[in-house]
């Protein structure tokens, strides 16, 4: 709000205000502001003037953004490594930062400890038991492979178990 409490004429202020409104909900990857502010009716030079201000203020960093996001998604949902790469990537995040935050996403943990723990919280124990019914077994692969673990990783959740 500019003086007297009209809206500013300034659209980079204006720009800046709403990416800083869309940031106070959540932390968002700067493709997505730059998509929000351009929807919003704002040039592509004044949403790149704006994200290069926000960017070198610390309120813009993708680097931050997909570590904090794999670690959230990761463990909070409980998402396999694919799936993770794919939002990453999909949020405008670039393959080699996605690869970094999803290793260290899952910290020592490894992929199958994660599908273990995720099995038995939502089919109990027993779905991993040798002799548990193949129809479960199956509705439990596709589970795993919708959370997005890769198909080796589940067959061999089941091989030898």
């Amino acid at each position: 709000m500019g003086p007297a409490g009209r809206a500013s004429a300034d659209p980079a202020e204006r720009a800046r205000d709403k990416a800083l409104r869309l940031l106070a909900v959540r932390s968002r990857a700067e493709s997505e502001l730059r998509q929000r502010l351009q929807a919003s009716g704002f040039s592509q030079e004044v949403a790149g003037r704006v994200l290069e201000r926000l960017r070198d203020s610390g309120l813009v960093d993708d680097r931050r953004f997909a570590f904090e996001r794999a670690r959230s998604m990761g463990k909070g949902k409980g998402w396999g490594p694919r799936k993770l790469r794919a939002d990453l990537r999909h949020k405008g995040i670039n393959d080699e930062v996605a690869e970094e935050a999803v290793r260290q996403a899952y910290g020592s943990r490894s992929c199958r400890q994660i599908m273990r723990r995720l099995v038995v919280k939502r089919f109990g124990q027993d779905t991993l038991e040798d002799g548990a019914d193949r129809k479960l077994r199956g509705k439990v692969q596709r589970y795993l492979l919708g959370k997005g673990f890769e198909p080796d990783e589940v067959q061999s959740l089941f091989e030898g178990s």
